[in-house]
């Protein structure tokens, strides 16, 4: 009866206690992050736009823009400059690009 008594207690705690789930002593492993990061230079007198992953991005005239893709991904011309169309791909991102600047033009 006691044994009963105190599983009962130390159940009744648990429930009571709300925190119980904020402190984890076994966290998992943070995952590691195999984007590839590359940079954007538009060397251009003009704006010019890229399409990633179906998201439209503006680098504007003589800045850069990081880019942090995974390997696969494909960049394309958002708008039109005198070497691509709009639409044209540009660059497909892999691990040969890493850290690398990339140039617009």
């Amino acid at each position: 009866m006691l044994t009963s008594s105190f599983a009962v207690l130390a159940l009744s705690a648990a429930v009571a206690n709300p925190f119980t789930n904020l402190v984890h002593m076994h966290p998992r492993p943070a995952q590691a992050d195999n984007r590839i990061n590359l940079v954007l230079y538009n060397g251009s007198p003009c704006f010019r736009d890229v399409t990633i992953e179906g998201k439209v991005y503006t680098v504007s005239s003589h800045h850069t823009m990081e880019v942090k893709a995974p390997a696969g991904t494909v960049v394309y011309a958002g708008s039109p400059s005198f070497t691509h169309k709009r639409g044209d791909a540009i660059l497909e991102v892999t691990p040969k690009v890493n850290h690398q600047q990339v140039n617009l033009d």
